[in-house]
């Protein structure tokens, strides 16, 4: 899953499974195939010292109930991991490269004011009730992308949603900001299509290509 913006400056976003080891393989390709100026990772600055941390001293990661069904369901694509392996993959090329990479989402402090803003009482009590089915549900097992897929629209409904559109926004600002040269962009699948729109609003005089194709001007807000 890719796109390209052509402009002032090159900006290739690279859409990848969190939970899947394959991925790690994939981001140490694409940034080993090219010099890019920054990589910039759909997490925190915070987190992307976390990762550096984690790398010198690996501990166990403690996830809860949903984070364990979810790499429970993906084990049937292949081999998981936590934290994922795309982003240890694109800090221990960087640091190695001695390239630039800094996080773009949204900090914290900030994440809990729009959380706030967001999501209401009856969100919370819905997210529960589909906790407690997630073992019981039928799920598109066809692909990766189609599970992933399914599994974030199931439970980010209503100001989950909503607070996860704000993420992108706020994405696509940072990589607006803090792009140059040739930049490269690593975000999770689910939240890949919002934040190619949004980068299409918010940066001017660029063309965007996608699986190759070209489709629009950035400027017009549209993906034709």
């Amino acid at each position: 899953m890719k796109a390209e913006f052509n402009g002032q400056d090159k900006i290739l976003l690279l859409g990848i499974n969190k939970a899947l080891k394959d991925s790690g393989k994939l981001v140490e390709q694409v940034l080993n195939s090219g010099n890019f100026d920054i990589i910039l990772l759909s997490v925190t600055d915070e987190e992307v010292q976390g990762l550096r941390e984690y790398i010198k001293s690996p501990v166990e990661v403690e996830m809860d109930d949903v984070e364990i069904i979810y790499e429970y369901f993906m084990k049937q694509f292949g081999e998981t991991s936590i934290p994922p392996e795309a982003y240890i993959s694109a800090v221990k090329v960087a640091d190695k490269n001695g390239s630039e990479i800094r996080g773009i989402d949204i900090p914290s402090g900030m994440y809990e004011d729009i959380f706030v803003v967001n999501v209401q009482l009856s969100d919370m009590i819905l997210l529960s009730l589909r906790r407690r089915r997630l073992l019981k549900k039928r799920w598109n097992f066809s692909s990766p992308g189609a599970f992933t897929a399914q599994w974030d629209t199931y439970l980010n409904k209503g100001g989950y949603m909503k607070v996860e559109k704000e993420r992108a926004k706020y994405m696509a600002t940072e990589v607006a900001n803090k792009k140059k040269g040739n930049t490269v962009v690593i975000v999770e699948s689910e939240r890949f299509r919002d934040l190619v729109n949004d980068l299409n609003s918010t940066l001017q005089g660029y063309r965007v290509q996608e699986s190759g194709e070209e489709m629009t001007t950035a400027s017009s807000g549209k993906l034709s």
